[in-house]
């Protein structure tokens, strides 16, 4: 537990399989007298006791220093099972009210609809899809989502919410503490759903997974969105008094101008590399794989696995623009340009 700001707690979560399966993560703590928790983190029981544990340490600082300590509510950035799953154990042991937005609460009731946000993957996208062809594959679809299904109700203690006790719009404002105004807006692109939290006299934002100190967030189908993460990203940047940033994932940011330029540019370069791929490859045509390979030729399986997301919904947001064409290949389609 860290005091990032007078009165702001953050508490990292331990996460597990190298940290990308699943990552450490930030949980805040806006304290007061009627606090809020921005990120529930893990439902597994070992993640919501040692978050409790954090929680009362806090709460036995404020009590010596004769401040009021009191939670009342948690909100997640997104309903990414990273940040959402702790926020049923989180109502039962403290008392709190779940905050969703709409969008949120509507893919988080059921497992049936929030598998729907990763089922489709970047594994299937652009690969050619044969009418009659059944088993294996399909076979190996069905076992693969029963495993993710397992891995997200074991692994992160995935719990389901049907009942929030305060539905809010994705643009809107809370009040904490009694008299601080946080303002509230979407930031698409990593999550359809996804949501940061401004507080422009503090000049702080929380940042969810869209903005990180030292790695780049994940992109890919089927709820992200290239195009509305940048334009989340420019948003971002044109907040004013913008001071400090706290992501959900590492260290907070103290330079968010420079992070935010670093971004923005990195995605630019890598937009500029795809379509440089396919400009160079216009008579026979490239396949997302060639360009994973060309992009990351020294990188294990994995990583091409995580590249592809980004890859694939570049690919998509070139097609959409007329910029490139698909024809198909043997596996995969290829792309060339218009």
């Amino acid at each position: 537990m860290k005091e990032v700001h007078p009165g702001i707690f953050s508490i990292r979560e331990g996460g597990g399989l190298s940290g990308v399966v699943k990552p450490p993560e930030n949980v805040y703590i806006i304290a007061g007298s009627d606090g809020l928790i921005f990120d529930a983190g893990y439902g597994t029981k070992k993640a919501i006791k040692a978050l409790i544990k954090e929680i009362g340490i806090i709460k036995k600082i404020y009590e010596e220093k004769g401040k009021q300590f009191n939670l009342t509510r948690v909100i997640p950035s997104h309903s990414h099972p990273d940040h959402f799953s702790g926020l049923k154990l989180l109502r039962e042991k403290l008392g709190l009210k779940i905050v969703l937005t709409k969008e949120m609460a509507e893919t988080i009731k059921n497992e049936d609809n929030f598998s729907k946000s990763f089922e489709e993957s970047s594994e299937d996208y652009f690969k050619i899809k044969k009418k009659k062809k059944k088993s294996p594959d399909r076979l190996g679809i069905k076992i693969r989502r029963k495993l993710y299904r397992w891995f997200y109700r074991h692994g992160y203690g995935v719990s389901y919410i049907d009942d929030p006790e305060e539905l809010i719009d994705e643009n809107s404002e809370i009040v904490i503490n009694g008299d601080d105004r946080w303002k509230v807006f979407p930031s698409p692109g990593h999550a359809i759903d996804h949501i940061s939290l401004y507080n422009e006299k503090k000049g702080i934002l929380f940042s969810g997974d869209n903005i990180l100190q030292h790695i780049t967030t994940w992109l890919g189908p089927p709820t992200c969105n290239i195009e509305d993460y940048v334009k989340s990203i420019e948003t971002i940047q044109n907040l004013p008094n913008l001071n400090l940033i706290l992501p959900a994932h590492g260290i907070p940011i103290e330079n968010p101008a420079e992070r935010i330029a670093e971004i923005l540019k990195h995605r630019q370069e890598r937009a500029d590399q795809v379509m440089g791929l396919i400009v160079n490859n216009r008579n026979s045509g490239i396949t997302p794989t060639e360009i994973i390979n060309e992009l990351y030729p020294n990188e294990r399986r994995f990583i091409h696995g995580l590249a592809r997301g980004w890859v694939c919904l570049t690919l998509k947001m070139f097609e959409e623009k007329g910029l490139i064409k698909k024809t198909p290949g043997k596996k995969e389609y290829k792309f060339l340009p218009l």
